[in-house]
């Protein structure tokens, strides 16, 4: 058993989940990774996860509703949002939104390492 914490990350884009899993691992973390939220709740049922993170557009599930769910069921459970926007609405306005749902950080994409780790660190951290 480790005492790293476990994240679990959420977005449909692989390519995405790979390189900010590779970040977080190399700080860290261990990860998780599902590419619909339909897993991810499979995932938080039989797993210790300190954190999750998860996009607000995926196939699946709208990421509101994920986050919903997820804060419904495990609301001591940090949740950062994150997302790139879509057409015109601005992802401030997303992340405003999903906040309101429930997570607890947010993420606009595309992120840095920094601000992916002031994300995390900041969520695990609050009381």
């Amino acid at each position: 058993m480790t005492d790293r914490p476990l994240l679990l990350l959420v977005d449909d884009d692989v390519t995405l989940l790979r390189a900010t899993s590779a970040i977080l691992e190399v700080e860290g973390f261990d990860t998780i990774l599902s590419d619909t939220a339909t897993r991810a709740i499979e995932f938080l049922q039989h797993l210790p996860v300190a954190a999750v993170i998860v996009d607000i557009f995926m196939p699946d599930q709208d990421g509101m509703e994920t986050i919903g769910q997820i804060h419904g069921r495990w609301p001591n459970l940090p949740i950062i949002a994150m997302s790139g926007g879509w057409r015109t609405i601005s992802p401030e306005t997303i992340l405003d939104t999903a906040q309101a749902l429930g997570a607890q950080g947010a993420l606009s994409k595309p992120f840095d390492r920094q601000t992916l780790l002031a994300a995390v660190r900041g969520v695990l951290a609050a009381p």
